[in-house]
């Protein structure tokens, strides 16, 4: 029987656990755990560091006496990573050190606000369960006890070599329904073309709002809170836009759209909480995500792909007027 092996996010800062991150590396495939440690990275990977935190079985955080180079939304991104493990559930480990300002300060926060947002996510992790270090030595002796025991006690799907195969028989039939939702999916795109005045249709400069949430932070305290933005037609779809020439998955129009929301999303959050100093996690409303979806598709700027797959799983694509429509928002005309 093949051994199984389980894919572990580690989320630590770089400057400061250099030598502590080599014993992660070190110790975790020793316990049958295959670390994914990614290196830093600018705010247009995040989409992938998701996929990548999602795709794992564990995730551990590794937190030194630094709070680390920042998002748009203004957390650093190992908080961001923290806050997405949890909001997916991942089962996790937190290692913080047991006295950070003792540590040289070449290895600690430059900034007061990279110091008073580094204080602020201790306080936040001190709710939950924390091991504390002071030495490398002493995350290898905790990662070889706190690990068996997490796998224990949150058993997870993990990897194995080998696939599962079809029959012939679900083959076929799978064939049959793909064809037959592909037949319902051009009768619906004709439907949906049918009675609409498309110059009666928000477009272009109007104004649409796209609602949404994000954890926002603000005086040392985090809440959950509903926020709005005013944003151009225009803006939204160049922002889903660019990608789509090949087809592209519901989930990834989710995160182009996260993506522009969470350049603005502490102007929107200081409307309510004036002091707000940072924000994460943000989730467009179901509701929000159609409308716009429909918007899009009914004015014949992208359409549903013919490789989707099934019915719950649609993938979408420009259409001919959407991809002009992009480059002309994308090309710069001369001046003077």
């Amino acid at each position: 029987m093949s051994a199984k092996f389980y894919q572990v996010f580690v989320s630590a800062t770089y400057l400061d656990l250099v030598e502590e991150r080599r014993v992660l590396l070190e110790v975790l495939p020793q316990l049958d755990c295959l670390p994914v440690l990614l290196p830093s990275q600018g705010p247009e990977a995040w989409p992938s560091v998701r996929r990548r935190i999602e795709s794992c079985d564990y995730f551990i955080l590794l937190l030194g006496s630094r709070y680390g180079s920042l998002t748009p939304s203004g957390v650093s991104h190992t908080h961001q990573e923290f806050v997405h493990a949890s909001f997916k559930q991942k089962p996790r480990l937190v290692f913080m050190h047991a006295q950070p300002e003792q540590r040289p300060l070449s290895l600690q926060d430059a900034s007061v606000e990279g110091r008073l947002k580094f204080q602020d996510f201790r306080q936040l992790l001190r709710q939950g369960e924390c091991c504390l270090w002071t030495q490398a030595d002493d995350l290898a002796t905790m990662l070889r006890t706190c690990m068996p025991k997490l796998l224990q006690s949150h058993p997870m799907p993990g990897w194995v070599s080998g696939a599962a195969v079809t029959s012939p028989g679900q083959n076929e039939a799978l064939a049959r329904l793909e064809a037959r939702v592909a037949e319902l999916e051009a009768e619906k795109e004709t439907w949906l073309q049918t009675g609409i005045r498309l110059d009666e249709l928000a477009q272009g400069q109007d104004k649409t709002e796209l609602y949404y949430q994000a954890n926002v932070y603000a005086g040392g305290h985090c809440e959950l809170l509903p926020l709005v933005s005013r944003i151009a037609w225009n803006d939204v779809f160049l922002a889903m836009a660019l990608g789509l020439r090949e087809p592209q998955s519901e989930r990834f129009l989710h995160e182009r759209l996260a993506e522009m929301l969470r350049t603005r999303g502490l102007q929107d959050a200081r409307e309510l909480r004036p002091k707000a100093h940072a924000l994460t996690d943000i989730r467009l409303t179901d509701l929000c995500f159609s409308s716009v979806r429909i918007q899009l598709r009914t004015l014949g700027l992208i359409t549903r792909s013919s490789l989707s797959r099934t019915q719950a799983d649609p993938q979408w694509q420009l259409t001919m007027q959407g991809e002009h429509l992009m480059n002309k928002l994308l090309l710069r005309t001369r001046k003077g």
